[in-house]
């Protein structure tokens, strides 16, 4: 509120000065001009009454009549421009003169200015004016023949009293018109005063935070860079993400969303120093300057501060919010100058954050450099072979048999990707990018369809699968029963029967908000649901009550110390024992040895898979697998 004051204020003494200096500019231009047109025109009177006096004083001068001459002269009273006069005969003595101030006029044209007894008039030898007064000299002549001369002395105070005078209204005028364009204009500045402040607001400040914003940031981010380099001091730059936002903003509305990102801006401004810099980027990412970072530990201790400031609930209306803080470190000087450089990179260490379980923060490095590449790459290359026909993916079939009649049961559908240099990537290289990207949805999509046409293929060469287990990743249970509808149409177009699928999902798929709902479409659509890595996440036996599971898959960190770790054995051995109970199929995953297999075939495991029994495989050698396993032995 100051600075607008003061910045009205300035523009009104700014505004002044510059039409006080216009109208000085003019009022000088106007009294030089009046002065100049004011003098032509009091020389040229003087000129004329001078031919006026000389040519009723040539009677006089003719017969040498001095009483006419000093009658004549004495006329010159009545014009206050002439303060004095003489009449002088042709051989230049004096016939009359007539004089209102201390000074007289020779007796004779060739006398000297000074007589020694009396103050003279200088006589010039023709008329000559100076600045404040002159002498204006005019021969009188008669038919061609000099018969005298005229002495008058002027003087400009009349025309310079007249001009004071004009001086005088011209400042009244000028000044009252000033006043008056004065209060006229100084609302209109002050509107545009707040104008210009409400433009610089928008362009450089976040109107719902009040900081400053990304275009703001990036210019200072660059002078921090040449300060530190300049100054040889340490500073950090800060990447900032509200943890948990979207729910804020999905619960609560936009407008409390709004009203909880200035409540963060504002702890954030509490733990920082005053010559830090916190800006707002967008949405609900901020980033932050720290001045005179020494070293790492000092730029650590303030993201933790930053973290703790957050970890209080907001007091949002009508229920308190609840958000964190996933935070990348970059610390400055780095080998790059950019601001959007490095803005990228303080993005990829808080992306780390993010994957190390948010509510944390993570330096920048090389390695993430790296990392954040090659899974931009992977990122690329996935959709391009996603939405180009699914070039380069394809499906394993892993096969599924029983631990006592060692007969198959089923096929897991795995997704593989083989690049176009021939290459192969991981799935736990490319399913972790699908998940974070949202192309998981996506992939499963093109998985299922796939899965269908290799049954076709199968069926037409004789092979007949019982049961096609297909995974489901908890990104794509967000959809709802929406999901299931889109899986039943595929499967339905493809001709398939809903009994043949098995669908897996995670322990924590059947905890997300929502996923009820999910699995109770999936379980009246038809489709037997399979929980997957049992064990690892935080299962509810009254969910699997309630949405009918029908199998339970141990996951493969419990079978692979098997039979020797007295521990995992005895969590399968209760597995087991309470699936059963519940009437469920226990599945085990990872079964890479005999001993393992024979361990869980005594405890009543009922299907075991795993690289002893199978590895993931494609439909064509699926078929060569299918016959060796019916084979007589």
């Amino acid at each position: 509120m100051n600075t607008q004051v003061d910045r009205i204020r300035r523009s009104n003494h700014l505004s002044l000065l510059s039409t006080g200096l216009a109208l000085l500019i003019a009022f000088i231009l106007l009294m030089v001009h009046q002065y100049v047109v004011g003098r032509s025109l009091m020389l040229e009177e003087l000129h004329t009454e001078a031919a006026i006096i000389g040519a009723n004083s040539t009677a006089a001068l003719a017969f040498n009549d001095a009483k006419a001459a000093q009658e004549t002269i004495n006329a010159v009273r009545l014009t206050p421009r002439i303060t004095g006069g003489a009449l002088y005969r042709a051989d230049g003595g004096q016939l009359a003169s007539l004089s209102d101030t201390g000074w007289s006029f020779p007796e004779h044209l060739s006398i000297a200015r000074e007589d020694g007894t009396r103050k003279l008039y200088e006589v010039p030898a023709e008329t000559r004016y100076g600045m404040f007064d002159g002498v204006l000299r005019e021969d009188i002549q008669v038919e061609g023949t000099r018969v005298g001369t005229l002495l008058l002395h002027v003087s400009f105070s009349w025309l310079y009293w007249r001009m004071f005078e004009y001086a005088v209204g011209v400042l009244g005028i000028a000044t009252v018109a000033l006043a008056l364009a004065y209060r006229l204009t100084s609302g209109l500045r002050r509107r545009m005063v707040r104008a210009e402040e409400q433009l610089e607001q928008l362009a450089f400040y976040d109107p719902v935070t009040g900081l400053a914003n990304r275009r703001l940031f990036e210019r200072e981010l660059r002078q921090a860079v040449a300060r530190t380099a300049r100054e040889r001091t340490g500073s950090a730059l800060l990447f900032v993400d509200v943890d948990d936002f979207k729910k804020v903003n999905d619960s609560l509305g936009h407008a409390v969303g709004d009203q909880a990102l200035k409540m963060i801006g504002e702890r954030m401004m509490a733990v920082l120093r005053a010559g830090d810099v916190v800006a707002r980027l967008g949405g609900d990412e901020f980033a932050v300057i720290l001045y005179g970072i020494g070293d790492p530990e000092s730029a650590a201790r303030v993201a933790r501060l930053m973290i703790e400031a957050i970890a209080d609930p907001l007091p949002t209306q009508p229920t308190p919010s609840h958000v964190g803080l996933s935070i990348g470190v970059l610390l400055l000087p780095a080998d790059d100058n950019d601001p959007t450089v490095l803005l990228r990179r303080a993005d990829m260490a808080m992306y780390v954050a993010k994957t190390h379980g948010k509510n944390c923060f993570h330096f920048f490095s090389e390695d993430i450099d790296a990392r954040v590449r090659n899974e931009l790459q992977l990122e690329a290359g996935l959709r391009q072979a996603l939405f180009e026909g699914g070039g380069g993916l394809w499906v394993a079939y892993q096969p599924q048999l029983s631990a006592l009649t060692h007969q198959l049961v089923g096929v897991e559908a795995l997704a593989r990707w083989q690049r176009d240099d021939g290459s192969q990537v991981t799935p736990g290289e490319f399913i972790p990018v699908a998940e974070q990207t949202g192309l998981i949805s996506e992939l499963g999509d093109w998985v299922l369809s796939q899965v269908c046409r290799d049954l076709a293929i199968l069926r037409a060469s004789g092979f007949e699968l019982p049961k096609v287990s297909v995974n489901v990743s908890s990104r794509q249970l967000l959809r709802g029963s929406s999901l299931v509808d889109h899986f039943c149409e595929t499967i339905g177009r493809f001709g398939e029967s809903f009994g043949r699928f098995e669908f897996e999902l995670t322990e924590s798929a059947l905890m997300e908000e929502g996923g009820a709902a999910v699995l109770e479409a999936f379980h009246k659509a038809g489709f037997s649901l399979s929980i997957d890595d049992f064990g690892t996440g935080y299962s509810s036996l009254g969910y699997l009550k309630r949405f009918q599971v029908s199998e339970i898959k141990i996951d493969q960190s419990f079978v692979c110390d098997l039979p020797e770790d007295g521990e995992s054995a005895a969590i399968i051995t209760a597995v087991i024992q309470m699936s059963h109970a519940l009437n469920l199929t226990v599945v085990a995953e990872g079964v890479e040895t005999q001993a393992q297999a024979e361990f869980l075939r005594a405890c009543g495991c009922d299907v075991l898979q795993g690289y002893l029994l199978g590895r993931p495989m494609p439909p064509a050698q699926l078929m060569l697998y299918l016959e060796e396993l019916s084979a007589p032995r």
